[in-house]
């Protein structure tokens, strides 16, 4: 009855894609009501009798059902897949009672009937599951087109998808989808009770046995590769379970290893699914051995260079399996560790994290194996050799198993100490990735530092170092009893044990110590017990030091790297400072206050609001948000105290950029209005007496409060000029200084756009109060030189708010002048003048050099400020007449007439220009009724005469004053210029060179022409032997230079040696330009052959190692291939006529550093090669000529003339050297 069906030659008839059915029913040529009949026959035999299914008859109409799926309503599927798995539960319960009752003439009939309707099934899963597949590659959500098909026999075949079944898609889905995922848990638990029959007892042949088993088999391996499945746990879970039951009771171990290796070869998202179904294997079934058999193959698997696939899946396999069953990878590890080795690097980057794995499971272990500290060890050792892996991946992965490492309640101090410099040095790393994984990895490190098991967990510095040396100092009291001296000898158990507590650092937080008895042991030292636990606390404070120090070696390298250009990496670099901070580690407060200058990041792109974002969360979370635990009155002052110690010895730079981060803070109203009432309080404090700087930084931060909001000001006019501008602001001028930037916030707070006056800004009249006070403050008889700075902030405010600054600064010279000369000051009526009173000789001006001082300043900056008034003058006035003709356009429009007029008359615009021109050029310096008029000769006579008028302070006013009135007149300019050049070369005094220098670039920016054929007297000072001079200098000519101002006649040599200067600033600053100016008209290019001259032979030529450096940074601008050949054409010209080796080696180390990408450049060396071959028996030349050489040769790929010329010239160099 059924000879006509043997299942394994049926299989592999399967495989045939025209599979030949005897009594096929045609079912595309049926109706639904024949095919609902057909279902309805079959059904009933089948509920009957499930032996039914041997009739030759029923089971082809069931093939044939089968066979059509893809041309069958969903209906209808249902119904067939519901008659298999009724048809086979049925006769897997006769089957198993059978089995119960050991009647074995049944046996052959039940073997049949299963094997019938588990090949139903499975060609119906397979047909449900390459369905689902193929939907999943025109969709795009398959990962793969291939196809593992599992045979009888247990091997395994991949083919593709064909063009033909990608067509035939088309057809399949015009008919309606059959969705059978509800169905799939109950298919899979009814191949789990089938596989739970003993079925050795029913086939009795291998081979029989091994073609049902592999009906199974190779359904669960095709649900496997529908990710769909793999995402339900349900369906996935069960199918690992048939699977397991398969390979430990149906001898499937070997098929499945294939299996396995190839779905994680070929199906990435089945690799970590497949590490999985290794620990069910493993954890639930006792079955090791197989995932020893995959992991000794992978172990010797060896990859292509062009696999990059293949090892990236089983590096996701390795580490899913050792989180899943560490010891399983554990055993296999010493094979595995070769990867480590070779490539690729996915390999490498997984064997990283399984070892990382394995630290972790060895150290959880609840009864520690002294063998596991030698292991632990080992892997330990491994890791430590990946930092210097040469794939960055690994570099980063290896940080990144390190912070899991942290996290572990053992600490592994020691290692710790090898892992804290290990990170360091990364930091230095020029990849990107370790970078921004060490940043990490040094923040993990100290927030799971091991030493918060005495003291809590701050690191202060100060604070361990005393406990070290209070310790030292109680070590150094005691004498040891003779019988302890020796350690090695008779030492008491109780000894022994603490000692192995306390060394055994491992374990530090697991200690379950007596903290208080180690406490009393510094202060009670009888016995030897207490001598040892002091010894031991000892090197506990000497490692948490050490510890410490390591962490601040770091520093330097961190706040260079706020000024990456990459976000995640400052960010982390945020990050670190925020937790060091919070540990009390006070090298901190120098990275927070380096990051107050990423306030000023760009945040035109999502990169430079993130930036900014973090940097403000961060200053408020240390600085501005409440601590929850504390009252509102504590909160408060805390917050009021941090925001004063904020400016604190802060730099000009510091406090601009913590103006900027407070008023940003302040416009989104994150400080409390108590904050703000109680900074007031602290400025006006009188009952309690506070320093100085506590006072000046609460009108500080209220200043840079006001700035967001004026309010803030405006409500406390009449405090500020009672403190700051009354008795506490004379006794301090700082504070004075301070309380006068406060007051320039009434002028408005909006960004002024150029050209145009602030809408928001007030003008007060002369006799509001707020001016009797500054005219008081500049008129104070004083001999601080913090008058100066109180003097331009006091004039700064007049102009900024008076209505008529230029008579209140007019009757603030006259008194001064008054009182520097002894001279009565007139009333606008009195024209009498008292011989007496009139200045005969220069006596008097030495009597009082500083009140002297402090008059040509106050005329200098007046004068400077009179010019910026004047500019918005100009500016208001156009504005007006703006307004006032917008108004008039429809009246323009309505009378034709008037805008003819207008274009005869023409506008007002420019005669507005020419008359403030004419004031500033003609009437300012030299006009009859101008006060300033006066002090230009005597302000020129004091800088010329620097013999007879020799104080300090004297002559810095008033250079500096000359210089703001040459920036007033082109022709008072043009008159002292060479007076100002005289001083600059000729003044001992840096603050005079660096002030003389800063003008000189405003004088350029004003009078080009005048400046522009002096500039030599700029550039001399980049080899001022003054590094505040010199940077001042480069930052003046780089503004110049980068904006137009000035053209480049050669001089870039000198600003060159500034990218070698010992003064860091000054280092990176040059860098800046140059990378600056390679973006504007080749401009590194044009100027490269007299950089090279002015740097190896100019009249102060640098030392060779410089040179390069220099060349090195400076080559890497030159980029076209047509420049290339420029250079290489003009270099190779100057050794004709050079007899100095040290320009040949410069020359030919400068020949090195070029790129050789094609042909002309190489035919370019050879035509030059007449210039330079007699210099070629030099070997520093043969070496650099040789670099040339191999550079050639990596350029990859390598055409054939390309070749054939590096060929051609080497053979050249190698015949002209030995002549």
């Amino acid at each position: 009855m059924t000879e006509f069906f043997v299942l394994h030659e049926e299989l592999l008839k399967q495989q045939d894609a025209n599979y030949f059915i005897l009594n096929e029913v045609f079912i595309t040529e049926l109706d639904s009501t024949e095919i609902d009949r057909l279902i309805n026959d079959v059904t009933d035999k089948i509920i009957e009798n499930s032996l039914s299914i041997t009739n030759a008859e029923l089971f082809d109409i069931l093939r044939s059902f089968v066979k059509n799926y893809n041309s069958l309503k969903s209906t209808t599927m249902n119904r067939v897949l519901d008659i298999i798995i009724s048809g086979f539960r049925n006769e897997y319960e006769a089957t198993f009672n059978d089995l119960e009752v050991g009647n074995e003439d049944t046996y052959r009939n039940h073997q049949v009937a299963m094997e019938m309707y588990g090949f139903l099934l499975a060609w119906l899963i397979s047909n449900a599951e390459d369905k689902a597949a193929s939907k999943g590659v025109i969709n795009g959500t398959s990962s793969t087109t291939k196809r593992v098909n599992v045979t009888n026999t247990g091997k395994t075949k991949r083919t593709k998808q064909t063009k033909s079944k990608s067509a035939n898609i088309t057809t399949v889905n015009l008919v309606e989808e059959w969705d059978w995922s509800a169905q799939k848990p109950t298919v899979l638990d009814l191949m789990l009770e089938v596989l739970e029959l003993r079925i050795n007892e029913i086939w009795t042949t291998s081979q029989e046995m091994n073609a049902f088993i592999s009906l199974f088999t190779k359904s669960a391996y095709l649900m496997l590769e529908n990710i769909a499945n793999i995402k339900d746990s349900n369906i996935k879970v069960r199918v690992f379970k048939v699977l397991s039951v398969c390979v430990k009771d149906y001898n499937h171990a070997f098929g499945a290893q294939t299996s396995v290796i190839q779905e994680v070869q070929y199906y990435d998202y089945l690799s970590e699914p497949m590490a999985e179904f290794l620990h069910m294997l493993s954890s639930q079934y006792d079955h090791t051995k197989l995932a020893e058999e995959i992991l000794s193959e992978i172990s010797s698997k060896e990859f292509g260079d062009k696999d990059t696939i293949s090892p990236k899946n089983f590096s996701k396999f390795l580490v899913k399996l050792s989180e899943l069953s560490p010891k399983l990878v554990a055993k296999q590890i010493g094979l595995l560790i070769k990867h480590l080795e070779h490539e690729p690097y996915t390999m490498r980057c997984g064997l990283i994290e399984v070892l990382g794995n394995l630290i972790i499971d060895l150290t959880n272990e609840e009864q520690q194996i002294p063998n596991n500290l030698i292991r632990v060890n080992g892997f330990f050792d491994l890791l430590e050799e990946r930092f210097l892996d040469t794939s960055s991946y690994c570099r980063s992965k290896v940080l990144q198993t390190y912070s899991k490492l942290c996290d572990l309640k053992t600490k592994f101090p020691k290692r710790r100490q090898r892992l804290t410099d290990l990170v360091i040095k990364s930091l230095e790393d020029k990849a990107i990735q370790p970078r921004k994984h060490s940043i990490k990895l040094l923040t993990k490190l100290i927030s799971t530092h091991p030493f918060g098991v005495i003291h809590g967990g701050e690191l202060s510095l100060k604070e361990w170092e005393d406990r070290l040396k209070k310790v030292e100092e109680e070590l150094k009291s005691i004498q040891p009893p003779q019988e302890i001296t020796d350690i090695e000898g008779e030492i008491p158990d109780e000894i022994t044990d603490i000692a192995e507590d306390l060394d055994d650092q491992d374990e530090i937080q697991d200690m379950d110590m007596d903290i208080d008895m180690l406490d009393e042991s510094i202060h009670q030292t009888s016995s030897p017990v207490d001598l040892a636990r002091l010894q031991f606390t000892r090197r506990y404070y000497v490692d948490a030091v050490r510890f410490i120090h390591q962490i601040n070696t770091a520093i330097p390298t961190l706040c260079q790297l706020l000024a990456s250009t990459l976000k995640s990496e400052v960010i982390e670099v945020i990050d670190f400072f925020v937790t060091a901070h919070t540990y009390k580690m006070e090298f901190a407060n120098e990275g927070i206050k380096k990051m107050l200058h990423l306030i000023w990041t760009k945040d035109n792109n999502d990169e430079g609001k993130g930036i900014r974002k973090r940097l403000i969360e961060s200053y408020c979370k240390i600085y501005i948000y409440y601590d929850e635990s504390l009252p509102e009155n504590e909160n408060v002052n805390m917050i009021t105290k941090n925001l004063i110690s904020l400016t604190f010895n802060a730099t000009l730079a510091e406090l601009t950029s913590l103006e900027q981060l407070l008023s940003t803070i302040m416009s989104e109203d994150s400080i409390d209005d108590l904050v703000i009432a109680k900074l007031w309080s602290v400025y006006s404090i009188s009952k309690i007496e506070i320093s100085k700087a506590q006072r000046r930084g609460a009108i500080i931060v209220l200043s840079m409060l006001a700035k967001a909001k004026m309010d803030i000001v405006q409500e406390k006019i009449d405090l500020l000029l009672k403190v700051g501008l009354g008795s506490f602001g004379r006794e301090d001028l700082v504070l004075a200084k301070y309380t006068c930037i406060a007051l320039q916030r009434l002028g408005g707070n909006k960004a002024k756009v150029k050209g145009s006056l602030n809408n928001n800004s007030i003008r007060l009249p002369l006799f509001h109060q707020i001016f009797c006070r500054l005219k008081q403050m500049i008129e104070i008889q004083t001999n601080s030189q913090e008058w100066f700075a109180l003097a331009e902030q006091a004039i700064n405010t007049i102009y900024l708010l008076a209505e008529h600054p230029d008579v209140l600064c007019e009757d603030i010279i006259k008194r001064k002048t008054a009182h520097v000369f002894g001279l009565k000051v007139l009333a606008d009526d009195d024209m009498d003048v008292d011989d007496d009173q009139v200045i005969t000789n220069q006596e008097s001006f030495m009597m009082h050099p500083l009140q002297l001082s402090q008059l040509v300043f106050t005329v200098g900056h007046v004068a400077i400020k009179h010019i910026v008034h004047l500019e918005f003058i100009e500016a208001e006035c156009k504005r007006r007449k703006a307004e006032a003709d917008s108004k008039d356009k429809e009246k323009t429009t309505k009378n034709p007439g008037d805008d003819e007029l207008e274009q005869v008359v023409g506008t007002t615009e420019d005669e507005f220009g020419e008359a403030i021109a004419q004031i500033r050029e003609k009437e300012l310096l030299f006009g009859e009724d101008s006060l300033l008029t006066v002090f230009g000769p005597l302000i020129s006579n004091i800088c010329a005469n620097n013999k007879t008028y020799n104080h300090r302070t004297l002559q810095i006013s008033a250079t500096l004053a000359l210089a703001k009135l040459m920036c007033v007149s082109s022709e008072f300019c043009e008159n002292n210029l060479q007076l100002l050049f005289t001083i600059l070369e000729k003044s001992s005094e840096p603050t005079i060179r660096s002030n003389i220098i800063i003008a000189l670039g405003d004088m350029t920016v004003c009078f080009n022409n005048i400046i522009d054929e002096n500039i030599n007297y700029l550039y001399n000072r980049l080899s001022d032997p003054d590094s505040l001079v010199k940077k001042n200098t480069l930052m003046v000519l780089t503004h110049l230079i980068l904006n137009g101002m000035i053209k480049v006649k050669g001089q870039l040599g000198e600003m060159a040696k500034c990218l070698e200067d010992e003064d860091q600033r000054i280092s990176d600053l040059s860098r800046l330009f140059f990378t600056e100016l390679a973006s504007k008209d080749n401009a590194v290019y044009n100027n490269l052959p007299d950089m090279i001259s002015n740097l190896s032979s100019g009249d102060t030529p640098l030392d060779e190692e410089s040179f390069k450096k220099i060349m090195k940074f400076l080559f890497d601008f030159i980029e076209k291939e047509k420049h290339i050949e420029n250079v290489v054409d003009k270099l190779c010209q100057r050794f004709k006529n050079l007899d100095d080796r040290r320009q040949w080696h410069d020359i030919a180390y400068c020949l090195s550093l070029l790129p050789y990408k094609n042909e002309k450049i190489i035919r370019k060396l050879i035509e030059g090669m007449p210039h330079y071959q007699d210099k070629l028996h030099e070997e520093q030349i043969q070496k650099f000529f040789a670099e040339i050489i191999t550079k050639a040769k990596s350029i990859k790929p390598q055409r054939p003339e390309l070749k054939q010329l590096i060929d051609e010239y080497e053979a050249k160099i190698k015949e002209f050297k030995n002549v």
